[in-house]
């Protein structure tokens, strides 16, 4: 109801008061609030992603192809470590869990490290050997460092989910904010004196691994218990069998999700014979992939306030719905006239090579925007099975169409693979997602639970 009265206070007669106004009845919801938190996390890393490879160009221009190389390697280390974890569990459950809430995230922890270091077995025993841009992660000290760094990736990820399913998702772009800002800082030492050859690779991972213990010291010391106290005894809690039976839809649509991020570059850099052309294909994707997170960024909260009071679902699909293209709209917009402009400031290659896939990456989010949403209706309503078809048919249908269309030079033709995909299971998922904006099925919650 709360988010409803906001879309109405939105409409006063003094434009700049409205929004004012509007603005103060956002971060009073915990729908806007959170939604907020991550999307200014996306601004953030956006801006920061971007100062980040700008700097990284500079630094390597006269051999782009050390940035292709190290950047394979990076997007290796996140396929394998974000494909592990398990923050759809704790988005979803822990906004109803209290008193078992430290023991659900330490089970989230240990599984996906666990599962990390499986799956980065299996690729180290097969990638290297076939795939030159990764042959220098061949051998016992490169394989081992990879796990830890793919371990390191894993937990830092689940982190950020235990501050949403916390309702703390403030921490989320603070956090990013000093591992980007350090990020860029070692850049610059590694690149220039003491490890040009893996400096991306290390700046990247380093601040990763020492902000481990701190932001965790947080979690468990403070943000846990209060969340214990606070919410101790309030409505039903999700019970073992709810969890385990939401594990199995959700944990394969999420690894479609993550894998048609992280997958789909290593796919790429695989059949790509030039080390530069897959540095401009990666840094136009991970500008695309940093849009796409803020297109999912009201989904992951509409998730949680769903989860922790579903009577208000229809209210919150509606707002959340008019908000996303609120803020997405001129947000592409603008990346489709200035990324040219940007993109030559790197360098000619980037803005010819890179700029029409960019392009067309940020036309892909609007479509993805409504896709996400309709997710996370589903995810309130445990429909994991759902949710699995869909990221499924969107990963499974990129995954085959950019290997058969892609001639491993024109790179538009992999922004012209996503473009269709979304706008096709877009299409198919809107009517569902109009009815539930009018009357939400119930939330499937059982009683007595953790």
């Amino acid at each position: 109801m709360r988010a409803a009265q906001h879309e109405v206070r939105m409409g006063g007669r003094n434009p700049v008061r409205a929004v004012v106004g509007g603005l103060r009845g956002d971060l009073s919801d915990p729908l806007f609030r959170n939604a907020y938190a991550l999307v200014a996390n996306g601004a953030f890393t956006g801006l920061l992603g971007l100062a980040y490879w700008t700097l990284g160009a500079f630094l390597y221009d006269e051999d782009p192809g050390i940035v292709g190389r190290n950047w394979a390697a990076v997007q290796a280390i996140m396929f394998v470590g974000g494909v592990t974890m398990l923050n759809f569990l704790l988005i979803r459950f822990l906004p109803q869990t209290a008193r078992n809430a430290k023991r659900l995230v330490l089970t989230c922890y240990g599984v996906g490290s666990a599962g990390a270091v499986l799956l980065g077995l299996g690729f180290l025993l097969v990638v290297p050997s076939r795939a030159p841009v990764y042959e220098r992660l061949d051998g016992w000290a490169p394989g081992l460092a990879f796990l830890a760094l793919a371990v390191a990736w894993n937990l830092f990820n689940q982190q950020e989910a235990v501050f949403t399913g916390l309702r703390r998702a403030a921490w989320v772009p603070v956090v990013n904010l000093v591992f980007g800002l350090v990020k860029l800082l070692l850049l610059v030492v590694l690149a220039l004196t003491l490890h040009p050859e893996d400096g991306v690779v290390l700046s990247w991972f380093i601040p990763v691994l020492v902000a481990l213990a701190p932001v965790n010291a947080l979690i468990f010391r403070r943000l846990l218990p209060r969340h214990r106290e606070d919410n101790y005894g309030r409505g039903e809690r999700p019970t073992h069998r709810d969890i385990l039976r939401y594990f199995g839809g959700g944990y394969l649509g999420g690894v479609f999700q993550y894998a048609s991020i992280s997958l789909i570059p290593v796919v790429v850099a695989s059949r790509l014979q030039d080390d530069a052309v897959n540095a401009y294909f990666q840094m136009a994707w991970a500008l695309g992939i940093m849009l796409e997170l803020l297109a999912i960024t009201l989904s992951l909260s509409l998730t949680v306030e769903g989860a922790f009071d579903g009577s208000e679902l229809a209210a919150h699909t509606r707002a959340a719905l008019r908000r996303t293209f609120m803020l997405m709209t001129p947000t592409v917009a603008l990346v489709v006239v200035a990324c040219p402009f940007a993109l030559e400031l790197l360098g000619h290659r980037y803005a010819e090579e890179g700029a029409p896939l960019l392009q067309l990456l940020a036309v892909a989010i609007l479509p993805k925007a409504l896709i996400e949403l309709y997710v996370g209706v589903l995810r309130v309503r445990s429909r994991t099975r759902m949710i699995a078809v869909l990221q499924g048919a969107r990963f499974l249908g990129v995954l085959a169409l950019v290997p058969l269309l892609f001639d491993g030079a024109d790179l538009v033709t992999i922004g012209l693979v996503v473009l269709g995909v979304n706008v096709v299971i877009a299409a198919a998922v809107l009517p569902s997602l109009r009815r539930a904006c009018v009357s939400p099925a119930p939330v499937a919650v059982s009683t007595g639970g953790v």
